[in-house]
């Protein structure tokens, strides 16, 4: 229902303006001014309602809640906007002007109107066919666009995924709604946005199957950086601004000088670099998991250091509300549990 004294914003009191406009000219009547707008509120569209149902003030209080007085104030001020007593009286009774029967189909209409503006709005992912914008790079396909993708198959079958790249431009694509989600890792974040961790990540070594590093020769743990800084090295580059940055883990670990054979700002091309050769790969332990699995590799989890990240959801304040994408927020986490 309608609260009480709940003001129109303008772009529904343009509405009603239009809606109390004679219908016949499609103007207002002749000597009669626009309503002044920030001054009307809800309650003299429903008090209207009230008394072209009830032809009564007294009824109409009745059905408002109000007492006699207050109905009475209530009609004095329709009778003021509108310019027209509404409801006279006649030797049979109170009756209707003709400018008040003119007003009781566009004042219901009216009224549906408002209760569509104020209504909550729910999302059905089942029946949307919704297409929700994210913006990620190939990691945040691997880690988590590719499961969510097969969870919407099943609870969401009509939505649709638009993938956009990360890059300098994304956070300002979040704000202006030109993007809807984001995924990245845990850099700082303007004021305004929101993100949720959806992981911590750690690193690993990608390399094909018979990998020396794979035989029961290596050396230990603590001596595998020595062991993989002999080989050549695939290294992953990521978004930084609007230049690429080489994610030299070996380095950031610390580790020996070593030779990197490859720069690719390409998580995904790791198969066809790696199969037919000794190079290894560090990077993500989610990535390297999931490429070993589909591409035929192997991988080995480095020794535990503090070298890592979180990895984030990301949206702006504009969309925090928004129940398609709180709903998709949530499946998100859902599938990546």
């Amino acid at each position: 229902m309608l609260k009480p004294q709940f003001a129109c914003t303008n772009a529904f009191l343009e509405v009603v303006c239009l809606h109390t406009r004679h219908a016949k000219y499609g103007c207002l009547l002749p000597g009669v001014k626009d309503m002044d707008l920030p001054q009307l509120d809800l309650n003299l569209l429903k008090a209207l309602q009230a008394l072209l149902d009830t032809r009564s003030v007294t009824q109409t209080g009745e059905r408002l809640g109000l007492s006699q007085p207050a109905a009475s104030r209530i009609v004095a001020r329709l009778r003021a906007e509108l310019h027209d007593p509404l409801l006279v009286r006649t030797a049979k009774g109170y009756v209707l002007t003709p400018r008040a029967e003119s007003l009781a189909v566009t004042t219901r209409e009216a009224l549906t109107l408002a209760q569509r503006v104020f209504e909550p709005v729910l999302f059905d992912a089942v029946a949307s066919s919704r297409r929700f914008r994210i913006a990620t790079t190939d990691y945040g396909m691997l880690a988590v666009v590719a499961p969510l993708t097969q969870h919407l198959c099943i609870c969401a079958p009509n939505l649709g995924l638009v993938v956009q790249p990360w890059n300098d431009d994304t956070l300002e694509s979040l704000e202006q709604g030109r993007l809807d989600l984001a995924l990245y890792a845990d850099d700082p974040l303007p004021p305004d946005f929101h993100y949720r961790d959806l992981f911590r990540e750690t690193y690993a070594v990608l390399l094909r199957p018979g990998h020396p590093l794979t035989k029961k020769t290596v050396p230990e743990k603590k001596n595998l950086l020595d062991a993989i800084a002999a080989y050549p090295h695939v290294v992953a580059s990521y978004p930084s601004g609007r230049l690429y940055l080489a994610d030299d883990v070996l380095a950031r670990l610390k580790g020996p000088p070593h030779h990197v054979a490859i720069e690719m700002p390409y998580f995904m091309a790791a198969p066809w670099l790696l199969k037919d050769s000794d190079r290894v790969m560090l990077l993500p332990r989610v990535a390297a998991k999931t490429l070993a699995a589909s591409g035929g590799l192997a991988w080995l989890p480095l020794p535990a250091n503090q070298l890592g990240f979180s990895y984030r959801l990301i949206w702006h304040e504009r969309a925090h509300r928004d129940p398609g994408l709180s709903w998709l927020r949530q499946e998100v986490l859902a599938c990546i549990r």
